[in-house]
């Protein structure tokens, strides 16, 4: 557990270690350290750890140590810039494919979360993974133009806070917006105040016990007694 929040602290840290690895020592120097923490995760995880690591990640692992290597032969700094690009490029990758493949990837996170889904559910999270394919582009895309004019400041403050601003931003106003559309709870720490705020919706099938329990009397119940021979 403390090797994995450590791997999340170095993602999230990584354009403010970057910055500051970059003025103390060559790119050389920080492309090989970073190969270094690469390898090491996956020398120091367990085989069954390790390989589920790989097929979860290997793609955004890949891109990184790609463009380390690069910088490493290159001994420039570009690489490093572009190493969140890559990111961004591999996630969208991820989910886009999975809109092609099927089922969509927010889908999949929904489905582990709360198992069974309405057909209207399915379609929602087919049209959020849009979104988050279209926040990559985007995302990706400022990194992008910041990483090629080298403009360092302003990437590793964009890259480092801005970047996971806008990521938690929207992943709170779809959360709200789920939450409104759907009015479905399962036990989130949220859940308490948001039933309050966005109480759950009746059912629109569901009726009172008598008036059904009545129906079926009715269903069940003989028609009017007919005199012989009456019209």
């Amino acid at each position: 557990m403390i090797a994995g929040i450590l791997q999340v602290a170095l993602g999230v840290a990584y354009p403010v270690l970057i910055f500051l690895s970059l003025a103390w020592l060559e790119p050389r120097q920080v492309g090989l350290v970073v190969l270094g923490l690469i390898a090491l995760r996956l020398v120091t995880a367990r085989l069954g750890t390790a390989v589920a690591l790989a097929r979860a990640v290997w793609l955004p692992a890949a891109a990184v140590a790609a463009v380390a290597l690069l910088t490493t032969v290159w001994n420039d700094p570009m690489g490093l810039l572009l190493a969140p690009v890559l990111v961004n490029a591999a996630l969208l990758a991820t989910f886009g494919g999975s809109l092609w493949r099927g089922p969509p990837m927010v889908e999949r996170f929904a489905r582990v979360q709360a198992g069974e889904l309405s057909p209207e559910e399915v379609r929602y999270t087919r049209s959020v993974t849009k979104l988050w394919c279209g926040f990559f582009v985007l995302n990706g895309g400022i990194i992008l133009g910041l990483a090629l004019t080298r403009a360092i400041e302003l990437w590793t403050i964009f890259t480092g806070l801005v970047s996971y601003l806008l990521i938690g931003m929207l992943f709170a106003a779809e959360y709200v917006y789920r939450h409104w559309r759907f009015r479905r709870y399962l036990g989130g720490l949220a859940d308490p105040l948001l039933k309050r705020v966005f109480p759950p919706r009746p059912n629109a099938d569901a009726r009172p016990v008598e008036a059904a329990d009545a129906d079926a009397v009715r269903a069940d119940s003989p028609g009017p007694a007919r005199e012989p021979g009456g019209h």
